[in-house]
């Protein structure tokens, strides 16, 4: 042990007197997983050549590695790139907009590819697994918890057991919001699971020791820490964020698409984010057409507001009665301009 560190835990205890064991426990822990940061933090330097050399040969499909990761939704998917290895994505939306939903429908498409883990700050494991349960049956989460079901769903939840075994799909609820402590359980995860998607939910309920007293140095850190350990661990961090009132302050249908200024507490989450998304439901406000006149009816409409790997625009979702999913949503096409052609052709002498 260096004099450095031995120093620093003496300071915990030493300026601690009234704490409790949990509490010096806790903060030793978090000195060892800093410490033991800093020591792996210091990366050799790759010479520019090989690593061209590597992503051509990923390119040609001359080796199998890849830091792609589907979403599962086709449209993300294919117009805006999916998810990849080492970014932080922060999916942001108002209350009742849907993004546990949307959360839960990306953990159960990505964990047939890759290990997740799931760190719910807001749901117990109990209710969290009741909502992944109803997304896989369809079966209203409702319905599960209060035990009112027929014979058919009864013996649909008998086999649901199935549907997770072909998953790799883990969940904590530990209790502890700080993000010292989820980088600890994030890391033995990692080393135990080989997860490759952590996702959180949500940003704005985790703390830090530091900054405390300064909410918007303390989110400003947060995001910073889970962008570094994105980064780091090679890994894709989607974090739910909350966003600011400012949404139900405007009007129509342009009003109420959020905009990266709606990012609730610090700035820093949209400059550290790679993507960030947002989920809005317009008719949760009352708008049931968009301005072409097309139905809004069960649909969420999903806008990627920053994309440092790719294009950015807006594409729906749609969602069955009972919420329990979102599906991929395939628009009616405009078949005007075939009729019209059509008689074109029908009325031309050759």
């Amino acid at each position: 042990m260096t004099q450095t560190l031995q120093n620093k835990i003496e300071s915990i205890i030493n300026r601690n007197p009234q704490a409790d064991d949990r509490e010096i426990v806790f903060l030793l822990k978090r000195l060892l997983y800093e410490t033991e940061l800093e020591n792996s933090a210091v990366r050799e330097a790759k010479n520019m050549a090989d690593l061209v050399a590597e992503n051509l040969h990923q390119f040609k499909g001359e080796t199998i590695k890849s830091d792609l990761i589907r979403s599962g939704f086709e449209n993300f998917d294919t117009l805006f790139g999916g998810f990849r290895l080492g970014e932080f994505v922060v999916i942001g939306g108002r209350p009742a907009m849907g993004k546990t939903q949307l959360l839960i429908n990306l953990s159960l498409n990505i964990s047939t590819t890759h290990p997740v883990l799931y760190a719910t700050l807001d749901l117990s494991d109990f209710l969290l697994t009741n909502r992944f349960i109803a997304s896989v049956t369809e079966i209203p989460a409702n319905r599960i918890l209060q035990h009112d079901l027929n014979e058919e769903q009864k013996n649909i939840l008998s086999t649901v057991g199935n549907a997770f075994a072909e998953r790799r799909l883990f969940i904590s609820d530990s209790g502890n919001n700080s993000i010292t402590g989820l980088k600890m359980i994030c890391q033995k995860q990692i080393q135990e699971n080989g997860v490759k998607v952590i996702i959180i939910d949500y940003l704005q309920l985790m703390g830090s020791f530091r900054h405390r007293g300064n909410r918007e140095n303390e989110i400003s850190y947060i995001s910073r820490e889970l962008k570094n350990m994105a980064k780091e661990f090679n890994v894709c961090v989607i974090a739910s964020s909350q966003l600011s009132r400012a949404i139900e302050n405007r009007l129509g249908f342009e009003g109420k698409r959020p905009l990266l200024s709606d990012l609730r507490d610090s700035g820093a989450i949209e400059q550290d984010a790679d993507k960030v998304i947002f989920i809005t439901r317009p008719e949760y406000y009352g708008i049931t057409e968009d301005n072409k006149g097309n139905s809004l009816i069960n649909l969420a409409e999903i806008v990627v507001a920053k994309n440092r790997n790719g294009r950015l625009g807006d594409f729906y979702l749609s969602r069955d009665k009972d919420f329990t999913n979102f599906r991929n949503h395939i628009e009616k096409k405009d078949f005007t301009f075939l009729v019209d052609r059509l008689l074109e052709i029908e009325d031309s002498p050759f």
